[in-house]
């Protein structure tokens, strides 16, 4: 009897030691299934971009507005991950942040990251493309690229700067927005008061249109007549330094781009305000560019040229008085 009892104590241990062993082989197995899995996730994690200004670290922006907010499933076995409210699933203890979606008052620089659009970074920031595209004087067909620094402003609307005579009554009827939410998103007194030079968000604010340019068509001629006193030099006809000749004497030779120089060694008046009859020099090209002022009208100018639309082809155009690619003016 004694015999048989030791026996089934026997089996029992073994039974219980085989029980051990598998319940360890089957954990290890799971912990290595969680590891696996963790470093899939994490390999999965979209680019991590460094802040040049505050040293964080954060998602491109092509890489955050693709990202949707309800359709985040992180496999969390095996790994600890933290919801971030509204936002995506993070590696707990990771550095790993995002751009805050929260709502910010202030104008920050963003460095465009590989895969990056114009469209992209605007949808990260919570902003339309064209509020993009004013605050950094591009166009839809812009071209940006890996590097590039590009200005934020924290709100659909517009970012200008103060300058002299203008109040914020005139700044929002000028960009189509409110003067009490301009003072209110800017921290201004109640007047409204404002300093020349004073940078302002304006928001819901809109860039005016500019006058679409009317183009016409001239008939050829060969020359200029005559090269004397009282009368303009020759230029080829076409070009527009031709046109300009035409409307007005210029007896000094060279490209558009010398004119502002040979009109002082000329004696004549240049300087950086419009006005009706005087030539604009631009510096649209290597040779540089001319045209006639037409009209003005407060913050912009209108002027006739040739050769912008096409060689030997007259043209108006419309830019503003502050636009970076005027240089000056030469009165007459």
């Amino acid at each position: 009897m004694s015999t048989i009892k030791q026996c089934l104590l026997k089996k029992r241990k073994l039974l219980l030691a085989a029980v051990i062993l598998f319940g360890l082989i089957f954990a290890s197995l799971y912990l290595n299934r969680g590891e696996t899995t963790t470093e899939k996730n994490l390999s999965e994690i979209p680019c991590v971009l460094e802040s040049p200004s505050t040293g964080d670290t954060y998602l491109s922006a092509n890489t955050l507005a693709s990202l949707s907010v309800q359709e985040q499933n992180l496999n969390e076995e095996g790994a600890s991950f933290a919801t971030l409210h509204e936002s995506v699933f993070l590696v707990q203890n990771s550095p790993v942040t995002f751009i805050s979606q929260e709502p910010r008052t202030g104008i920050i620089d963003y460095t465009v990251q590989e895969g990056d659009t114009i469209s992209s970074i605007a949808a990260s920031f919570g902003i339309s493309v064209n509020t993009l595209l004013w605050a950094n004087e591009l166009k839809e067909i812009s071209i940006i690229r890996p590097g590039d620094v590009l200005t934020v402003p924290p709100i659909t609307g517009v970012i200008c700067r103060v300058k002299d005579n203008q109040t914020i009554g005139w700044i929002a009827n000028y960009y189509d927005a409110d003067a009490k939410e301009i003072i209110a998103f800017n921290g201004l007194n109640a007047d409204g008061n404002i300093q020349i030079g004073e940078r302002l968000v304006v928001p819901d604010g809109r860039m005016p249109t500019p006058i679409a340019p009317k183009i016409t068509y001239v008939a050829p001629k060969s020359y200029v007549t005559g090269a004397g006193t009282g009368k303009s030099h020759n230029f080829p006809y076409g070009q527009c330094t031709w046109y300009v000749a035409q409307k007005i004497i210029v007896p000094w030779a060279g490209h558009a781009k010398s004119w502002l120089s040979n009109a002082r060694a000329y004696g004549r008046q240049t300087g950086t305000t419009a006005r009706v009859g005087s030539i604009i020099t631009t510096n649209e090209s290597w040779y540089g560019h001319v045209g006639y002022v037409e009209a003005v009208n407060g913050s912009w100018v209108t002027f006739s040229e040739m050769n912008h639309a096409g060689w030997g082809i007259k043209s108006v155009r419309t830019l503003r008085v502050d636009d970076w690619r005027i240089k000056g003016y030469i009165y007459f």
